[in-house]
């Protein structure tokens, strides 16, 4: 893995061995990233399911502010720490070893809010679903704040509540990729 572009342009991604981490694709991200455009520059972006810490990097190198990583598995972490040093980052970068729906419930009581959030999660799990109705998580979001998901493109179809209206689908092999914005007035 690599970074496409940005401050980082180039740079390798250390990665996890034996397969446990999907990493999102430089197609994906470039797809992604020029989608949202300039509403990255300065953002505070959430990187749920970080696995690599591939979009969270990569959102830092185009002109993000900082990144919150959330993962469960402290190998992982552990690689995102790694990477982090690597890039002088250290201090733009928070890493959140726990399960996604308890970190989403500790950073909104923390009244953290973000104008990006990435979610990737496994793909055979129900996570997104359940997500984009958690109230805690609905409250995450800064006024006009973006939803990216990464999704299997054969998996269920979501159903997402009305605050979030769509802005854009891209299918890429068996990737899915949905982005929403959080409607003013609607937090």
């Amino acid at each position: 893995m690599r970074i496409i572009s940005g401050r980082f342009r180039g740079r390798r991604l250390p990665s996890l061995r034996g397969g446990t981490v999907r990493p999102t694709t430089e197609r994906v991200r470039e797809a992604v990233f020029s989608t949202i455009g300039t509403a990255i520059e300065a953002a505070q972006v959430l990187d749920l399911f970080a696995g690599t810490g591939a979009f969270g990097f990569e959102a830092l190198s185009r002109g993000a502010s900082r990144v919150v990583f959330v993962d469960k598995n402290r190998k992982v972490a552990g690689i995102i720490s790694e990477t982090a040093g690597i890039l002088g980052v250290k201090d733009q970068v928070k890493i959140v070893v726990m399960e996604a729906f308890k970190a989403i419930n500790e950073l909104q009581r923390a009244k953290n809010r973000f104008g990006i959030i990435f979610v990737d999660p496994p793909y055979s799990s129900k996570s997104l679903q359940r997500l984009v109705i958690d109230p805690f998580f609905q409250n995450l979001f800064e006024e006009d704040g973006l939803l990216v998901m990464e999704s299997e493109e054969q998996g269920p179809e979501l159903s997402v509540p009305d605050m979030f209206s769509k802005q854009f689908t891209g299918r890429y092999g068996d990737t899915s990729v949905k982005i929403f914005c959080r409607k003013i007035g609607e937090l």
